[in-house]
């Protein structure tokens, strides 16, 4: 009987101790490293001051305050956040992605690899597999500078799709078309679609490209 009551015990001894470190297991996902700073000036990753060799983790946000830059390789692409800039980014299965909050970013990607870089609604990222880089600028909230540094960028938003070559500068405006003051007309539906209407500036290969909702009264 007391063979019995030891083994038993032993037993009870041992599933205590095997469970111990899984109970002991912080909860959560630990954070994916996603790349790796490469130089940084007053700089920040997520919360914290960051500098030159720190990790970027995926979903991290990175921030530039005035007077400040940070170049990170995400991958085997790599972005840059000119001064007074924000951005959140992520890991894609053959790239990165970025949501620009504000500021300026240039981001580059080499042959077979991609990016996609998300501002004012509208979604940028290679038109090919060839090496692509760009520099975007948030303007406001609903105006973007587009610019094509090397190779072709692809810009959507909703069902519409505009390429950019290299060399080429755009400014992007979303507008709502609503022209609707009466209070007693139901306010109009934009539709997914979007007019696109290029002015070519003066002395200058920029352009000026307005994406106006197309809108209809909404159903009675």
């Amino acid at each position: 009987m007391r063979k019995l009551s030891s083994a038993v015990l032993i037993a009870m001894l041992s599933s205590v101790l095997i469970g111990a470190p899984l109970t002991a297991a912080p909860a959560g996902t630990p954070a994916i490293p996603l790349g790796v700073i490469l130089s940084a000036e007053n700089a920040n990753v997520a919360a914290g001051v960051t500098n030159s060799g720190a990790t970027v983790y995926d979903g991290d946000r990175l921030t530039t305050p005035t007077n400040a830059s940070l170049r990170a390789r995400l991958g085997s692409g790599q972005i840059i956040l000119r001064q007074s800039t924000s951005a959140d980014v992520h890991a894609l299965p053959n790239g990165f992605l970025a949501n620009l909050n504000s500021g300026t970013v240039v981001v580059s990607s080499p042959e077979g690899q991609t990016f996609e870089l998300i501002a004012d609604g509208a979604t940028i990222r290679p038109a090919t597999a060839q090496p692509t880089s760009g520099q975007v600028t948030m303007m406001s909230p609903k105006e973007l500078v587009l610019t094509a540094t090397r190779g072709t960028l692809e810009i959507s938003m909703g069902d519409e799709v505009k390429t950019l070559e290299a060399g080429s500068s755009y400014r992007l405006e979303v507008e709502a078309d609503d022209t609707t003051s009466d209070p007693q007309i139901p306010r109009p539906t934009a539709r997914n679609r979007f007019l696109w209407i290029a002015i070519p500036a003066v002395g200058a290969v920029t352009a000026v490209v307005v994406w106006r909702a197309l809108v209809s009264p909404t159903a009675p």
